[in-house]
């Protein structure tokens, strides 16, 4: 129950990402020729892009976000003006900007948050202004697993002729997402999350309004012929593609497409429903135990991160480690809370035995 930590990798994902790299241990090139590197891309291209309800010409994949967040930052440049995040955000997030702003006298500003590590939506929106050039926010933050509204934000940046950035790593394979409606200029994630991946693949949705950007990071794969090699002339691929740059684990990127299927095919209406549905019996559970939940509730900014405060007198960290230890549950310590984070492959049955387990650590 910690999919918003490192997942449990999809079955089916790790067979195939096995497979390719005992393929290529076996025969090397013989068994991976170059037809198969050049369109080595398109399955995971094609399955995100099934996901978010968009075009596959709309999907490039990458290594990992924060590479993907790295390429669009240098690619996108701002000079002066201001780049508006959070203070919660997952580090990544605000990194590449920040190496952005201090090479470009830009400024960073971010919205504080509470004891809770909730960030008030409109502290962001306040921070927005007529020099605001970047947006950038993880749509899910992992610490409480707040959600914001993509649509709000996309807006607010618009109107000022900024561009929204969006990190959906702890959302995308848990949160329905629309692409295209949700008015992200870039929307980035991780595969080894929520998508039930494993290390070595990500995925890109780059907005067709800035497809035609030069990448941040550049290499062979960044010609639109990636086989005709010369190195005096580059032309970019007319699509989301062009931040695809170089050779990556082809297993990882096979095997993130299968478990991104897998999701497509119950369907991700049905998997955030199975979530919301355990992380109500955790809420109602922790709750009738008399703990606090720090994560919101509400059905406009949940997600199926739920965090809770441990008692005083109880170490987080040593809570998790019992956890795990004594009775094989995963959870997580962040910021102090006890971060628990179910997905499609858990049951009500599970969640019924952390809260016993927990009751049974903390005396309650």
């Amino acid at each position: 129950m910690s999919y918003a930590n490192v997942a449990t990798t999809s079955p089916k994902a790790h067979l195939i990402a096995s497979e390719w790299a005992e393929s290529l241990a076996r025969g090397g090139a013989a068994e991976f020729d170059a037809d198969a590197e050049k369109e080595g891309m398109m399955p995971l291209r094609k399955a995100a892009a099934t996901l978010l309800g968009c075009s596959s010409s709309d999907v490039c994949v990458s290594s990992s976000a924060t590479e993907l967040l790295g390429s669009l930052a240098w690619a996108i440049a701002p000079k002066r003006g201001n780049i508006v995040s959070t203070r919660a955000s997952f580090p990544s997030t605000v990194y590449p900007w920040q190496r952005i702003a201090d090479e470009f006298g830009s400024e960073i500003r971010l919205a504080p948050y509470d004891e809770n590590y909730y960030t008030n939506p409109d502290d962001i929106l306040s921070l927005i202004d007529d020099d605001t050039k970047i947006v950038t926010l993880s749509h899910v933050e992992y610490a409480c697993g707040q959600r914001y509204n993509l649509e709000t934000f996309a807006k607010a940046a618009h109107d000022v002729g900024a561009l929204l950035i969006i990190d959906a790593t702890q959302s995308m394979g848990m949160v329905p997402i629309d692409a295209q409606g949700s008015g992200a200029d870039a929307i980035v994630s991780s595969g080894y999350k929520w998508l039930r991946g494993t290390y070595g693949a990500a995925v890109g949705y780059i907005s067709p309004t800035i497809q035609s950007l030069s990448p941040g990071l550049l290499g062979f794969r960044s010609h639109k012929d990636i086989w005709n090699m010369k190195a005096d002339r580059l032309e970019f691929p007319n699509d989301a593609s062009r931040f695809e740059f170089t050779t990556i684990h082809f297993g990882a990127v096979l095997g993130l497409a299968a478990s991104i299927e897998e999701i497509t095919n119950i369907g991700i209406k049905k998997v955030w429903e199975h979530d919301i549905e355990l992380t109500n019996m955790l809420i109602e559970g922790a709750l009738e135990s008399g703990l606090e939940i720090v994560s919101p509730t509400n059905d406009d900014e949940r997600s199926a991160i739920v965090s809770l405060k441990i008692p005083t007198g109880f170490d987080t960290g040593k809570v998790v480690k019992q956890l795990q230890d004594e009775y094989g549950i995963l959870v997580t310590n962040r910021s102090g809370f006890l971060r628990v984070s179910p997905h499609i492959d858990n049951t009500s049955e599970q969640i019924t035995f952390f809260l016993e387990s927990l009751r049974e650590i903390l005396n309650i």
